[in-house]
């Protein structure tokens, strides 16, 4: 009998940890390789993550509701159904050492023993409460049974022993500001962090071009697929001639991409995930069409696959759907560019000496300059354009 673990996988750069949200197996269980096994919620969304291999689900480590580090064993999956496992692990010790309980400060007055001199808290957790001067022996998790940093943030929020700050027995508070902050969700905070570190770290350019989807509309009406379909099987095959704007930067040496991957930006109630349409250079319209409305109502309803947000080279970020005529979006780092796109719009245009009414795009490309310069920014454009102008040669 061979026994294989199942770590909680690094499902993106900035995982660190991640709440089991459900086990779709219970102990006892055959599972195949490839089959979604568990669901994992990160700080970007609810992914499903697949067995490794195939077999008999005989011990599960973590229970729903728990957070865990990444890399940390959660199952043991064997080949067979009833032989004795002789891995003497237990549910908490299978775990990395941050999962541990620890020792946490007591309250003033508190007995030693009593259970608040020991706490269970994630490592995000505990540093959120130092950072706020919060007592995690006075937190109490809201799910489960470890302290995570939303917990430790309304903590903050109430005040001292659940008081609500700038209260006292003198009388009433005055107004504090921190009283009318809504704490920060992970996404929001992974967001933030990653658009400061590339506003400050990455020199980036932006160039723009209005086309005229004439001849792209035409094509978009025969295979019944959207604008935003059209648009994205054209980016994927005008990168193939600029295999420049698919690397990214090294201090040693640009690094190319490993293929044509899009990453689709897709606009949440708190923020925005970015799955990824793979090789979209080898699919065809109606593929593509298929695939993009896929990962993005898997990206609404918060379920994903693990390797949805992980490999783009490029971005395009459509905020047509919303009005808007062009805008211009931020590098994603490590990514090279970002395509802004806006509406598609009527508008006046000169043709063969006439004013006619079009539809027009406008298309804004963010570049890391790092990479590529405004010549090869502004050749890419005007190979995009030629080709949706052209219809989609």
């Amino acid at each position: 009998m061979s026994v294989t673990p199942v770590i909680l996988p690094k499902l993106g750069l900035t995982m660190d940890e991640g709440r089991l949200v459900a086990w779709l197996k219970k102990e006892g269980d055959h599972v195949e390789a490839g089959e979604v096994l568990f669901e994992v919620e990160t700080d970007k969304a609810t992914m499903e993550v697949e067995s490794p291999v195939a077999g008999y689900v005989r011990r599960l480590l973590a229970a729903a509701g728990d957070e865990v580090p990444v890399t940390a064993v959660i199952a043991l999956i064997a080949t067979t159904a009833d032989e004795p496992i002789t891995d003497p692990a237990a549910p908490v010790a299978a775990l990395e050492p941050a999962l541990l309980v620890a020792p946490a400060p007591a309250p003033a007055g508190a007995p030693p023993g009593t259970p608040d001199e020991r706490v269970v808290a994630s490592p995000a957790a505990r540093k959120r409460a130092a950072e706020l001067g919060v007592d995690l022996a006075r937190v109490r998790p809201a799910r489960g049974g470890r302290i995570s940093i939303e917990d430790v943030e309304a903590a903050g929020t109430a005040g001292p022993a659940g008081t609500p700050p700038g209260a006292s027995g003198g009388g009433p508070a005055a107004p504090d500001a921190a009283a009318v902050r809504a704490p920060l969700s992970r996404m929001r905070r992974v967001i933030a962090e990653r658009m400061t570190r590339s506003f400050r770290d990455v020199p980036q350019f932006s160039v723009s071009r209005d086309v005229d989807m004439t001849a792209a509309g035409a094509a978009r009406t025969a295979a019944g697929v959207s604008y935003a379909d059209v648009l994205i099987w054209a980016v994927a095959r005008t990168l193939l001639d600029h295999p420049r704007l698919t690397m990214r930067y090294d201090p040693e040496g640009l690094i190319p991409g490993d293929g044509i991957h899009l990453g689709i930006a897709v606009a949440l109630d708190d923020g925005l995930l970015v799955p990824v349409l793979r090789d979209a250079d080898t699919k065809e319209l109606a593929a593509i069409s298929r695939e993009r409305s896929a990962l993005q109502e898997g990206a609404r309803a918060g379920k994903l696959a693990a390797d949805a947000l992980a490999g783009a080279v490029l971005t395009i970020s459509n905020l047509g759907a919303h009005g808007v005529d062009r805008f211009t979006a931020i590098v994603n780092p490590p990514e090279a560019a970002i395509l802004a796109v806006g509406r598609v719009r009527d508008q006046v245009v000169a043709r063969a000496g006439a004013a006619v009414v079009a539809p027009i795009v406008s298309l804004t490309l963010s570049v890391d300059h790092r990479v590529a310069d405004g010549a090869e920014a502004a050749s890419f454009l005007a190979d995009l354009a030629g080709r949706l102008e052209g219809g989609l040669p």
